[in-house]
């Protein structure tokens, strides 16, 4: 029996050792396939709208279409404002890039290079479209953090969550600054399950890590190659947060323009056109491509019933534009206040240069325009008339501006700035 016991131990150990060499294996193939296509993206933002900054700074992408150049990489890497974009595969040859997509809701990025400029046509990952890793499943991010270009890290899948607005794929794989826009690839299958995106920078905080879930990037792809427009519905519906700090489809508030959809406070989304979703992010993902056409199933009263209309497209990033006055950048902004903004598209301020006229006038990042010359303002072509005029008659611009404080009794103050219209041009190209 002891010969026995000792036989079948050695089996197990040796199964052991089998199992884990085998995958040690698959480790290494994912990370060495992954050096083919994978790229470095350098950036170079001379004039930043508000969600990014004034600078250069580096990334990561990965090739999905060899035939038309594309690569994906997140929203920030790319940028939501003009950029000068070059890419780099491992031979780091510098080759220039544009932006194809920006999506408005989730991190992620189309930028294309022209495929000529390479010698060899790259190799394409398999992506993961269907299904994102389960708990416990081993993924490893790659790319280029801090500097260590085409450098491999591993962890597991730990869940998914919509705490920070859009669905996440949590892991503890080490996502650090150079790795944002790489890929997240399954260890087992090769196949890549997410984009590296964030990570959660605390002294007290350890192996908290995100990346957006395949799938979701998967639909903006498929539309994208379809000649459709991805584009997510347009702000307008506020959704409510539970007691974990998560997102819910329960409507909290909704600004939606009529005619569009009888979308009521209190309603819970329950399906789209017979697909159910339980996320924001679900959400979205259903409605992509069918905001004209849009067929939801709601709760409301205890009961469920069928809602139809439409939902206007957020605008396009990459047809983003604003107007630079003296030293800052005004653009719309209405998304960020909720509607707390009178009508029209919500003039505010995106950018102040340093050393500016703006900024010597006090004029700050996230003032909203109220009134310019003592006329409301509803777009920027009309505040770009009002400037013109003023200019003409030779006379001072005066803005009116509303800022958002911390002070619970004055929750935001009118004031009033004076710039001279010496400097004034148009971001991103002027109006057609």
């Amino acid at each position: 029996m002891k010969t026995v016991a000792s036989t079948w131990l050695a089996v197990l150990v040796l199964s052991l050792v089998t199992l884990q060499a085998a995958a040690e294996t698959t480790s290494e193939a994912a990370f060495r396939a992954a050096k083919a296509w994978t790229v470095r993206v350098q950036v170079e933002m001379p004039t930043p709208f508000i969600e990014d900054q004034k600078g250069s700074h580096e990334g990561a992408g990965f090739v999905v279409d060899a035939k038309r150049g594309w690569i994906l990489t997140n929203a920030h890497v790319a940028g939501h404002s003009p950029t000068i974009l070059r890419i780099a595969f491992d031979d780091g040859r510098l080759i220039q890039a544009e932006r194809v997509y920006v999506d408005p809701y989730l991190d992620v990025a189309v930028i294309a290079y022209k495929p000529e400029q390479l010698k060899e046509v790259p190799p394409e990952p398999t992506l993961e479209c269907n299904s994102v890793p389960p708990v416990g499943h081993p993924v490893g991010a790659y790319g280029h953090p801090w500097g260590f270009r085409f450098t491999g890290t591993r962890g597991i899948a730990s869940a998914v969550t919509p705490r920070f607005g859009a669905d996440m794929l949590q892991t503890d794989a080490p996502i650090n600054a150079g790795n944002s826009g790489g890929p997240l690839i399954s260890l087992e299958t090769g196949h890549v399950v997410g984009i590296s995106t964030a990570k959660i920078a605390d002294e007290e905080v350890e192996g908290l890590s995100f990346a957006v879930p395949m799938p979701f990037v998967c639909t903006i792809l498929t539309l994208l190659k379809a000649g459709q427009d991805p584009s997510p519905p347009a702000a307008g519906v506020e959704f409510a947060i539970d007691e974990n700090d998560e997102r819910t489809l329960v409507v909290a508030n909704t600004r939606l323009e009529t005619p569009g959809i009888d979308l009521r406070p209190e309603d819970e989304i329950v399906a789209v056109a017979g697909r159910v979703v339980t996320t924001p992010t679900q959400f979205v993902d259903a409605v992509r491509s069918h905001l004209d056409d849009l067929v939801l199933t709601v709760r409301r009263d205890g009961r469920e019933t069928r809602v139809t209309g439409k939902i206007p497209a957020a605008p396009r990033i990459i047809e983003r534009r604003g107007l630079w006055v003296d030293g800052a950048l005004f653009a719309p902004g209405a998304d960020f206040y909720g509607g707390i903004l009178s009508d029209g598209e919500g003039i505010m301020v995106h950018h102040i240069e340093e050393a500016s006229e703006a900024q010597s006038v006090g004029l700050a990042v996230y003032d909203a325009i109220e009134r310019v010359n003592g006329r409301s303002v509803h777009s920027l072509e009309e505040l770009e008339r009002i400037i013109v005029e003023a200019i003409h008659k030779k006379r001072p611009i005066e803005l009116l501006i509303i800022r958002f404080g911390n002070d619970p009794d004055r929750l935001f103050q009118y004031q009033r700035r004076y710039l001279s219209g010496e400097n004034v041009s148009w971001v991103g190209g002027p109006p057609q």
